[in-house]
């Protein structure tokens, strides 16, 4: 398995509108519920987002970025990295409380 530290970058925030915004909102869940996106969220000056990813390949990583609504409306561009985790603290799971 793959790590990815994902950027998200508005382009284009006049091309969002509600329904664009459920469709994100949905996509992501669907990741989260498959084990894929451990945590997700926008910056604080509302730029754009940003959220840990794993998947296959960096190709897997990339499609579902590419399928990703606002991506899709060109609303907002994504730039990521590829990590190895070394230390995981043992309370990620209540690190964010």
């Amino acid at each position: 398995m793959k790590y990815f530290m994902v950027e998200g970058i508005i382009r284009a925030a006049e091309n969002m509108d509600d329904a664009i915004m459920e469709q994100h909102m949905a996509y992501t869940q669907k990741a989260m519920d498959q084990g894929n996106v451990l945590i997700s969220g926008l910056k604080t000056d509302m730029s754009g987002g940003v959220f840990i990813i794993r998947a296959d390949t960096a190709e897997q990583a990339e499609a579902y970025l590419d399928n990703e609504p606002f991506k899709l409306h060109g609303i907002q561009d994504y730039r990521w990295v590829e990590f190895e985790p070394h230390y995981i603290n043992p309370s990620a799971g209540t690190w964010m409380e």
